[in-house]
């Protein structure tokens, strides 16, 4: 589900750019804090999704449901 969401968000680049949306997982830029490493876009997206939807299999179903999670 992790690896579907970012082919879905960015074709998993970790360079992609929507406005504010940054990298793999299209984060808002605030909460990358400016690091926009492999590392921290990681680690800053499962931490969201851990605490948004529980799992990535969640956050795939959200997505599916409305286009993005």
């Amino acid at each position: 589900a992790k690896a579907w969401t970012a082919g879905k968000e960015s074709g998993g680049s970790y360079s992609a750019r929507n406005g504010q949306y940054i990298g793999k997982y299209q984060l808002s830029a605030s909460y990358l804090n400016g690091d926009y490493s492999a590392a921290n876009q990681e680690r800053v997206a499962n931490s969201y999704v851990a605490s948004r939807y529980g799992s990535w299999s969640n956050a795939k179903s959200h997505w599916l449901a409305n286009g993005w999670y």
